[in-house]
């Protein structure tokens, strides 16, 4: 197996740490600078990390990729067996990679990449953190006491934590009201898969700060939930207007 893999990616986390609790063999190849773009647009047409080829078959979307290595590599299982708790998982992870991942990116972008535009947009940074703290309170009442969010350690977990790491980093991570929520936190820490993990994210924020690097704040890549959500918390005209001045572009039809 080959992924195509960013480390400063959430949905690229994923899968690496899946991998790692599965102890999947793979080889990487990372897309870091912007030199290495066209590899990976050879690979997934969107031009987007996570793929993961197999067999020359390419396998696109983190949701897909961690559903084929749960049927290829079912020990140790990352989903429950049981047809409820499954679809619980599977919503958990859609809050994860639809309203939570979104949310963290509009804030770097407000708080590290562009912290001008949290001037000029001033009610952009209160409406994100107001839109985390309810994020937060509701994952308080889903993890009700557990120490994983499905009782046992399950991809849910894993998807979680890149955003609410990301978030802490940022100083807007889970508060005192959030007791279960922090503990979660810091149990998540211990976990090799998702320490090793963290690690990588960490090294690959700092690649991002490079000037050749794959991640372009001032050419930037927009899909789905986070063009809804920037338009939600009052960014949608400084949206539009980068948009038009080739400053940010949408994934492109294959």
């Amino acid at each position: 197996m080959e992924l195509y893999d960013n480390p400063f990616s959430p949905y690229a986390f994923k899968v690496r740490a899946a991998l790692y609790e599965k102890n999947a063999p793979h080889e990487k190849h990372e897309i870091v600078e912007r030199a290495d773009h066209a590899k990976l647009v050879r690979v997934n047409p969107r031009g987007e990390v996570p793929a993961l080829v197999v067999g020359g078959t390419a396998i696109c979307d983190s949701k897909v990729i961690c559903a084929y290595l749960e049927e290829r590599f079912p020990d140790p299982p990352l989903w429950p067996r049981d047809p409820v708790a499954r679809a619980r998982a599977r919503y958990l992870e859609l809050k994860s990679d639809y309203e939570l991942d979104p949310a963290v990116l509009v804030l770097g972008l407000l708080k590290l990449m562009k912290p001008d535009l949290a001037k000029e947009v001033p009610e952009s940074l209160p409406n994100t953190e107001a839109a985390l703290a309810r994020h937060y309170a509701c994952l308080e009442r889903e993890l009700a006491g557990r120490d994983w969010f499905l009782g046992e350690f399950s991809l849910v977990d894993i998807a979680l934590t890149p955003h609410l790491r990301s978030a802490a980093f940022m100083g807007c991570g889970p508060g005192p009201e959030h007791p279960a929520l922090s503990a979660w936190l810091e149990r998540g820490a211990m976990r090799p898969s998702l320490k090793r993990a963290m690690r990588e994210l960490a090294e690959g924020y700092a690649a991002s700060q490079q000037p050749d690097s794959v991640f372009d704040p001032n050419h930037a890549h927009w899909r789905d939930a986070r063009i809804e959500f920037a338009v939600r918390v009052g960014l949608g005209p400084w949206l539009l207007s980068e948009l038009s001045q080739d400053r940010a572009f949408l994934s492109p039809i294959p």
